[in-house]
This record gives structure tokens, sequence and C-alpha cells, in this order.
């Protein structure tokens, strides 16, 4: 009994070792009709360096791409750049993966955020 025990003490041990995977902010601003949209996201926590970030953008106006003050390779840094035409939502689905770990050999991350669009001034 104190072998199960002790298992199940080391099994959460090691399931906890993980955190969690974090993408700020929260809430993207607004975007304006006909005005250049432009915000950082940056993902942190989980396994450490993300290997891969990928996005579906509805409608097809803006684009994820690797933040340039990050440096060459580094995805945990990404941009949301584009000019809307539209007041229609928009909707951004950022999936990806990080570098595996002992812990978590397969490690993904995805947040799905929804930019509201307003008239120009």
């Amino acid at each position: 009994m104190k072998k199960l025990g002790l298992i199940l003490i080391v099994i959460f041990l090691l399931i906890g070792c993980t955190p969690k995977v974090i993408i700020t902010p929260d809430k993207l601003p607004d975007a304006v009709v006909g005005e250049l949209y432009y915000t950082e996201i940056e993902i942190t926590g989980g396994t450490g360096r993300v290997t891969s970030v990928n996005s579906v953008i509805t409608p097809n106006v803006l684009f994820l791409e690797p933040n340039p003050k990050a440096g060459w390779g580094n995805y945990n840094k990404s941009i949301i750049i584009g000019k809307p035409e539209t007041t229609e939502l928009i909707m951004v689905k950022i999936t990806g993966d990080m570098a595996p770990s002992f812990f978590n050999s397969d490690p993904k991350f995805e947040k799905t955020y929804v930019i509201k669009v307003k008239e120009s001034k």
C-alpha cells in the first residue's frame, strides 16, 4: 500500500512539473477600418521554446508573423499585422508546438481571439 501511495505522489509531482502555456495578452485591442493594425503576442511557460506557430485568421485581412525584434527563429514572440477593410469581426486562432520535454513529449497550445473592428472617424 505504501508503494502505491509513493507511486501516486511521484506521478502527481511529475505531472505538476510542466507549467501551463500562457499566451498574452488575454484580449487583443480593437482595430479600425483602413488603418494599420499591429499588436504583439508572447507565448511563455509550457516546456519552454516554441518550435512552431500557426494561425487561422478569418477574414483573411491580418497576418501572424514572428516578431523581428525577438531575433531569428524566436517563435515565442509574434506579431499580428494587417489592415482591416470592413467592420466584420476578426477571429484569430493561434496553435503551435513547444520543444518536448521529459515530462511532456507532445506539448501543444491553442488560443482564439476575437478582434472588434470599428469604423474610422
